[in-house]
Parts: C-alpha cells; sequence; structure tokens
C-alpha cells in the first residue's frame, strides 16, 4: 500500500484502532479478539467474520501450521435485549492469525487493506526484534567465550600444562564435546583451518563450549588435578560429560549443530542498525 494512503485519515484510524485493541498475555505473547476487531475490520455480521477465520484456519493448514496455536475458542458475554446477557462464541488471535485474516478479508474493504498494511509492518519489525535479540545474544555468548578460554587455560597452566601443551588440552574438549578433533570438526561444518570455531558456532553451541571450560576449571581445581597428562584427560572427561547432557536433553549432538554466519558479520549488522537507531532518534 502506498505510504500516503497509510497516512489518510481513513487508514490511520483502522491501524490505530486495532493498536488499541491489541493485548498482552502474562507471558507477554501479543493478541486480539475477533469480536473486537471484526467491526474495526468492516464487517458488521459475525457469521461473515466467522467465514474469513475459517479461511484464515484454512491457510494455516495448507502450510502445515497447527491454527490451535493461532486461533484459540473462547467466550464472550453479549447483551441482548430486555437488558439480558448471553455467551457468544469468541477467539484469541496470534498477530500470525490477524495477518492471515486481513489478507483473507474483503479486498474492497478500506478497514482490510488497513489491517493488511498494519499487520505487515507489525509482522516484519517483530522479526527485525527477534534477529537483533538473537545478535546480541551471540554477541554477549562470544565474549564469555573469550573470558571462560583464558580462565581454563590459566587453571590449566597452574595445574601443570605448559604453553606447548595448551592447544592439546584445548583439542580434548573437541575431542570429548564432539567426538573428533577440532580439524576434524572444522572440515565437517566447512570452517576454514585458520578461522576460530567460536566465530562459527551459534548460541547453543556458544553456550555448550562457555559452560564445559568453566566446568572443567573448576573441577581441575576442586578435585586438585595435576599434570599435563591428567589434566587434559580430566578435561575431555568433563566434555564428554556435557556431550552426553546435551543428547539426554534431546538437543542434537554439538557436531551436528551448522556453522553460522561469521560473527564479524553480525558485528557489522549490530553496527549498522544502532546507527540507524541512532539517526531515526535525532
Amino acid at each position: 500500500m502506498p505510504l500516503e494512503l497509510s497516512q489518510s485519515p481513513t487508514y490511520r484510524g483502522t491501524m490505530d484502532r486495532l493498536e488499541e485493541l491489541r493485548r498482552t498475555s502474562s507471558q507477554g505473547s501479543e493478541y486480539w479478539l475477533a469480536r473486537e476487531i471484526q467491526e474495526t475490520l468492516g464487517y458488521k455480521g459475525w457469521r461473515s467474520f466467522e467465514g474469513v477465520i475459517d479461511r484464515a484456519r484454512a491457510s494455516m493448514l495448507a502450510n502445515e501450521v497447527l491454527p490451535s496455536h493461532h486461533i484459540v475458542e473462547t467466550s464472550k458475554m453479549m447483551a441482548i435485549g430486555n437488558d439480558g446477557r448471553r455467551s457468544e462464541r469468541d477467539f484469541f488471535l496470534s498477530r500470525a492469525a490477524c495477518y492471515l485474516i486481513a489478507m483473507n478479508g474483503d479486498p474492497s474493504k478500506h478497514e482490510i487493506a488497513a489491517a493488511q498494511a498494519y499487520f505487515a509492518v507489525q509482522t516484519r519489525e517483530r522479526e527485525v526484534e527477534a534477529t537483533a535479540s538473537e545478535d546480541e545474544k551471540r554477541l554477549d555468548l562470544r565474549e564469555k567465550i573469550k573470558k571462560s578460554h583464558k580462565n581454563v587455560s590459566k587453571v590449566a597452566s597452574q595445574a601443570g600444562v605448559t604453553s606447548r601443551k595448551q592447544p592439546i588440552f584445548h583439542d580434548a574438549r573437541y575431542q570429548g564435546l564432539y567426538g573428533m578433533s577440532a580439524r576434524e570438526m572444522k572440515n565437517r561444518k566447512g570452517i576454514r583451518q585458520k578461522d576460530s570455531a567460536f566465530d562459527h558456532m551459534g548460541a547453543l553451541e556458544l553456550s555448550a563450549n562457555d559452560f564445559q571450560m568453566n566446568l572443567a576449571a573448576e573441577t581441575i581445581e576442586k578435585e586438585s588435578v595435576r599434570g599435563e597428562t591428567k589434566v587434559i584427560q580430566k578435561n575431555k572427561q568433563v566434555a564428554q560429560r556435557v556431550r552426553q547432557t546435551m543428547i539426554d536433553s534431546g538437543s542434537r549432538p554439538p557436531e551436528e549443530l551448522p556453522a553460522e554466519e561469521p560473527i564479524k558479520d553480525v558485528k557489522r549488522r549490530v553496527k549498522n542498525q544502532k546507527n540507524l537507531d541512532g539517526d531515526s532518534g535525532r
């Protein structure tokens, strides 16, 4: 829809009203009530609007999406004659459900056109927010890994692992956690040997490695493990326990997790987004 139309009073009124009707559950999820948005979308009769909901439900099924996750039946007390009230069918609608309702609505209604624009923008904004949240999480974990790596290296050194054997000590983590060496893991995931594996790990994989390093450092100190051979073996044993914990919890083993885009690209995207946010706030 052209920008000038989205800003016209007719369209703007519908969009503002949809924003007013937006609710938030105790879990933080957004939703709308069907009977509240019915007239806002230009439908006088409930039966006609319920038909649009049915078409939205059919669209979800066609795309292998469970409608019950987005369209949940409820009821609402409605006023009838002589000051009476009766319970009528209603629905809790997710943002995705509302978007599909708008897309399946009567295109001749200006309210439907306005709703299509409103929910399209809302959906895109949430997608951007979700991406930004995942990017920030990954960057934070990457920074934590640096500290954990430095800490476990120091603990290993104090326990007798020489600088020359530090690479072997850290490779024991890969052998225990991935069931293969760091070189083999990089080859499997298509990561260049000269690149840091951490720079291509997603949040779950970074968390697993971070947890392993912290647990190994604590275990080596707590059990007073000494000597290169014993410390390296202990590091591998701790990694094996972390690997088993992942598998037992239903997660894929780390070697099956795909390599992610380089962390430098994530940093660039976050930086550009912050610059845009800064410019828009001026």
